[in-house]
């Protein structure tokens, strides 16, 4: 059996929980003990994607070729009935690839082969549903669109309230918000519902005053492109990023294509690049609208206070350089345009192997180590910092030679 998902998540007795998927049933592993303690059955197909809630171990979801998002209780209580959710109907029509949870535990993004994202609000009564044989039914999302991406998306992620994705064949990152989205609102309006659909239901909903047939939401509006980031050849799907994003630390993009490349973006060092589109501090406007191109303060969680993380600086910020000509300076520096490629800045091949794709990744909580997997059977470990990790000093230079290496 292939398995192409894996999440960890804790047994009642503290015990490590290992859920993994690749057919139809979900099977969680003791880790301490190797034995299988418990097999999720209910999806009508193999599934593509898992995902624990980052409020309660005890909550995981899953989506499959078979359309849907399923969460289920890992509580021994609800062995028997354990699904506690099921989001389908209204949302997508083939086959789910990749979801993330919002780092709140209210909201899930899930994308897949027709294009589409969609955002879903987790009910708030999973746990009374487990346990019975009526799970709780959401017919529709709060927010969908087809407009971000034109093929299979394959990898979508959380940037606090900002949204990463990716789709094969584009060559691209693209990160995005949705308007007058916020999660620090205590209530959640009413999904809204396609203007051409009706529905005999007593589930409240919205009907959109100005709406698209290929973008709704539940907050008025749509969404605004904000970057993208430069990832060729990755003509394949089921190519995944991953987002280094612990508080006090940079925010790190991670991913790889079919070239045995790595990229690494250092999202803070694009918050100080400026704005313009030579990096020079332009302060024009997205759209006219008075919205800061730069890139907003609030996803960092108040990593600027921090100044020993950078994990792609190349040398210290206290060394004087020669001011730069314009015509010197990186054109794709600058992230006032959203429909320009910001390129990597660190790039690292596999050396000594021939060439393969890389398919996921994962950081450590630390950010120090890096696991990339891909095909050939191959595992790649990437070590944060050349010398050791220098300690966090506040108000010291970044140390010279502070970038990733293999």
């Amino acid at each position: 059996m292939n398995y192409n998902s894996l999440v960890w998540s804790q047994a009642k007795n503290g015990d490590p929980l290992l859920c993994v998927a690749g057919d139809a049933r979900i099977k969680l592993l003791n880790a301490r003990t190797g034995q299988l303690s418990s097999t999720l059955i209910g999806h009508g197909d193999s599934v593509n994607d898992l995902a624990i809630s980052p409020v309660d171990p005890t909550i995981l979801a899953s989506v499959s070729i078979d359309h849907s998002l399923r969460l289920w209780s890992l509580d021994p209580a609800h062995e028997k009935q354990p699904l506690g959710a099921i989001c389908y109907g209204q949302g997508h029509k083939d086959q789910v690839l990749t979801l993330s949870y919002h780092p709140k535990g209210r909201y899930i993004l899930t994308a897949g082969m027709d294009t589409k994202i969609n955002l879903w609000a987790v009910p708030d009564d999973i746990k009374a549903h487990a346990g019975t044989d009526k799970p709780a039914v959401v017919h529709y999302p709060h927010f969908s669109t087809t407009e971000i991406h034109t093929d299979f998306i394959d990898c979508v992620q959380w940037y606090n309230d900002l949204v990463l994705s990716h789709a094969c064949r584009e060559g691209k990152i693209v990160l995005w918000s949705i308007d007058h989205f916020s999660s620090d609102r205590a209530t959640t309006p009413p999904a809204p519902i396609p203007t051409s659909s009706a529905v005999d239901s007593r589930t409240l909903v919205t009907i959109p005053v100005n709406s698209t047939s290929s973008t709704r939401s539940a907050w008025g509006g749509r969404f605004q492109r904000l970057l993208q980031f430069d990832l060729p050849n990755t003509d394949q799907f089921y190519i995944r990023f991953s987002l280094f994003h612990e508080l006090g630390r940079h925010p790190i993009l991670v991913a790889g294509n079919e070239k045995s490349k790595t990229f690494f973006w250092d999202l803070e060092r694009l918050e100080k690049s400026g704005t313009g589109d030579l990096g020079m501090g332009d302060d024009r406007t997205h759209g006219g609208k008075g919205v800061p191109l730069s890139l907003p303060r609030h996803v960092r969680e108040d990593s600027a206070g921090s100044t020993g993380s950078s994990a792609v600086s190349a040398g210290s910020a206290n060394t004087k350089t020669k001011p730069k000509k314009a015509k010197d300076i990186v054109r794709d520096c600058g992230i006032s345009d959203p429909f320009r490629s910001i390129k990597a800045h660190k790039i690292i091949e596999t050396p000594k192997y021939k060439t393969f794709a890389f398919r996921h990744f994962s950081w450590s909580r630390d950010g120090q180590w890096c696991v990339a997997v891909g095909d050939c059977g191959t595992i790649n470990v990437f070590n944060r910092w050349e010398n050791g990790v220098p300690p966090v000093q506040p108000d010291k230079p970044i140390p010279s030679g502070s970038e990733i290496s293999l």
